[in-house]
Parts: C-alpha cells; structure tokens; sequence
C-alpha cells in the first residue's frame, strides 16, 4: 500500500513513454526521478468523473461533507496556490517550476500544460502537451479533497478513497486509510537530490518522528504518525447532511501546523482551528547579580511536536529574545538565541542545526547588563518562516504569475502589507521589583502578532 501512489506515478509514466514522443533526447519522468522515493516530481494523473457526485472541487464535496469542507477552506491546504511567498520563489529564474507546482496544484486536472518528458534529462527542459481536462476553477483550489481522495480506477471514472467504507454514499468509496495516512509522504517529506545549487526543498520531518517514537510512546501512551497530530479526530457524522450515518471518529481537516497563516486575515481562525505551540517555557532565578547583570535561566523544551522543532522549511527557526525594559517601554538590554538551522547559499549547503529534538530540553542562562532605568524583564519567542533581510530581496522579485495569484506583483512588493513573516507564540513580563510575571495567553499573543502586520523591516526583531 505504501508505494500504490507512486506505482500509478511509474504507470502512468511508462504508457506515456509507450505511446509520446519518440525523440531520442526526450527522457521520460520515470527515467529520471524515482517514482517512490521523489514522488513529488509526478503529477497525480488525470481523475476522470467519480459517479454519483457533480464533479470534482472542493465545493461539490461540501454539499455533504459541509464541515470537513468549512475546515478545508481555512486551511493553508486552501491557499497554497494563493501563497505570496511561494510565488514570489516560483518567479525565480532558478525555479523549476513544474516541480514546485506538484506540491502546490498537486493534480493533472489543474494543470494547463502536462509534463511528460525532460529534454536531455534537464529539468529546466520540460516537454509538454496541452491538458483537454484543465480545470481553471480546480486549479484555485490547490490541495484540494481531490488530492487525496479521488483515484481513477478506468480510463471513464473515478473512485473515492476513504478511511471507511459506506453503502450509504451516493458515490462509490474505496476503504484505504493506509493510503490516505501516507499521504503527506509525498510533500511533506520529499527526498533525493539538491535539484538546482539553491533549491533545498527536501525536508526530514519523517525521520525525526521515526527516531522520536520511543519518546512519542512514552509520553502519549502510543506511537504517532502525521495524521494522529495533525488531524484530531472528533465524534461526528462524516457527512452532515447524511442523518442516519453514525457518530464515530472522524478526523479533523484544518492542518494548523506551526500556526503562522498565510494571510493576516488567518489568524482570525486560528485557535478554533486547534492551534497550540509545541513549545514549553519556563523561567527560573531571575536575579540581579551585584550591581551589574540581571540573570536568568530559560527552560525550552519540545513538549508536543513529535518531530524536530522546527521542523520543514529550512529558513524557518525560533527566535528567543530576553530583554530590558523602561517603565516607558524603551528596550534597554537584549539578548537572543536562535534555535534552528544555518544554510549558505549558492550553492546551498547546511553548516548548522541546533533544532530541539522532540523531548529535549534546553536551558538558556542569559546574563544582561543591568540599567538602573529598568523595571521589567520580558522573554519572548518568534516561530519565524522569513527573515526581514530576506524579504527585502524577495519584494524586489519580478515577473510573478498573476494567472495564479492575481495583483500578484503589487502583492509581492506590498509583502509585509500582507504576509505574516513571524508569529509570537510566547511573551511573559517580569516586574524585576516585586517578581510579579504576567504571561499573555493565546489570545494576547495573536494580537500581537498582528501588530507586525505592515510593521517596517529594519524595526522587526527579525
């Protein structure tokens, strides 16, 4: 069951190189990129009609499936297409961009053009042929319920892949949750080759959960996988229109992840959508020592994640900034600590990577210079995905696709307007004359992150 996706992929492949081009220098995909272990250089093939339903969106599923589709829309699944960030990266000369479109639109239907082969094998060459099952309004739904539960079982028609059978489903359901588990393989843990010198899109979150499932054990009671975090199940009708299908476990579809959104206007959702930081804090012996410094010692520790924090992208890190602060708010005194990877670039090569390990705990001991004019001491935490430096570069992008993200271009040069670069996922205040702390709950914290929202870069922490 593991390899099922990618053995279609190798199908696929193969009938297109039985009956495509019989130019000698045309390499097929299979030839070049290994259908299990790089998956994600396959588009799913075309998905022909399922029987029963009107057709294929999102929105034909959630005539019934009216919940799990709400948890869709708001979902970063949603909006991968919509992404500023990757489309100003897609926009890139050095992209290759039918790859990257593979985890984003990951469907034959919602692709113009069908790659099927590599001129000489380079993936700057793609040959292509025009797609007679493109569907433009498919295509804005990027990862979509098609993704993963729709596979075609004949040239005429498709079927649905769910965690359960049913005789009640107006269409025909094909029970794989084996299947549907491993899903998220296939780009969320792309492996193999660095494809171009800065293109470092592989990520080994697979593994660090591998290695962590001993602790994952130990401190959940039972091994985990994606889907057991990621998608909590709830007690519900799998659809809710459907009054006589019983109430059992059915998983979640929001995907909050590390909880940064894609658009501002995300946050508005984000705790009903069952985000937590992985991250637990704690500070002990804050002490001014002498007449110079005040300490302090800052437990982190990786509580909840399962997998390495952070974990994916490699430009993403936590930002852990202990500061001096006036009664006017002036910062007087700070100190940093970046936990996460460090990577040179051109070509790309990582030289460091002190990430927490799922379990460990990290203490802190920072030493600040005393002020006479402070009065509080305030630690406080960034999940950061793009540095302002970066950004700065990235505003400068030219020739965005504004078939796939209209206004595009203004969007990308407006991206901090837009864009969450960082969240806030921890703030706590510490009086330095009476010890009194005060930590600001989920709430208070995304109110402050929204405060970046338009903030200048050089006055952003990162």
């Amino acid at each position: 069951m593991r390899y099922s996706l990618a053995i279609s992929f190798l199908l696929s492949m193969l009938l297109a190189a039985c009956n495509g081009s019989q130019n000698k220098n045309h390499i097929p995909l299979a030839e070049r990129f290994d259908p299990e272990t790089q998956s994600y250089a396959f588009a799913i093939p075309n998905l022909p009609p399922v029987p029963g339903i009107p057709g294929l969106r999102a929105r034909d599923c959630g005539q019934c499936h009216q919940t799990i589709y709400q948890e869709w829309r708001l979902s970063t699944h949603a909006t991968a297409l919509r992404d500023i960030q990757f489309q100003a990266e897609l926009a890139k000369p050095d992209s290759p961009k039918w790859i990257c479109l593979n985890c984003h639109i990951p469907l034959q239907n919602q692709r113009q053009h069908i790659v099927t082969y590599l001129a000489d094998g380079d993936i700057f060459q793609p040959v292509t042929t025009e797609n007679a099952h493109f569907d433009e309004a498919l295509q804005r739904e990027a990862v979509t319920c098609a993704t993963c539960h729709v596979r075609a079982v004949s040239d005429s028609s498709s079927v649905i892949i769910g965690p359960n059978g049913s005789q009640a489903a107006p269409h025909p359901v094909q029970q794989k949750r084996e299947f549907l588990r491993e899903m998220c393989q296939r780009c969320h843990n792309p492996q193999g080759e660095g494809l171009t010198p800065n293109l470092i899109c592989w990520f080994e979150t697979t593994r660090e959960l591998a290695d962590a499932q001993d602790l994952v054990k130990a401190e959940f009671g039972e091994q985990r996988d994606c889907v057991d975090c990621h998608m909590p199940a709830a007690q519900r009708r799998v659809a809710d229109t459907f009054l006589e299908l019983p109430v059992r476990a059915v998983n979640a579809h929001s995907w909050v992840g590390s909880g940064i959104p894609k658009w501002y206007d995300g946050y508005d959702h984000l705790l009903e959508r069952g985000y937590q930081a992985g991250l637990q804090v704690e500070i002990r012996d804050v002490q001014l020592v002498g007449d110079d410094s005040v300490h302090a010692a800052i437990s982190l520790k990786n509580s909840f994640a399962g997998h390495d924090l952070p974990t994916g992208d490699p430009e993403r890190f936590l930002l852990v900034l202990a500061i001096l602060e006036a009664a006017d708010g002036k910062r007087l005194q700070q100190d940093s600590l970046k936990i996460g990877q460090e990577w040179l670039w051109s070509p790309a090569r990582k030289i460091g990577d002190n990430r927490l390990n799922f379990g460990e705990t990290r203490v802190w001991r920072v030493a600040l210079p005393n002020d006479a004019r402070a009065n509080k001491m305030i630690v406080m935490i960034y999940n950061v995905r793009l540095k302002a430096e970066n950004a700065r570069h990235m505003m400068q992008t030219q020739g965005v696709n504004e078939a796939f993200l209209p206004d595009g271009q203004k969007l990308v040069q407006e991206l901090g307007e837009h864009y969450p670069f960082a969240m806030v996922i921890y703030r706590e205040e510490i009086d330095l004359q009476s010890g009194q702390r005060r930590r600001l709950n989920s709430k208070e914290l995304i109110a402050l992150s929204r405060l970046e929202k338009g903030k200048p870069l050089e006055e952003r922490d990162y």
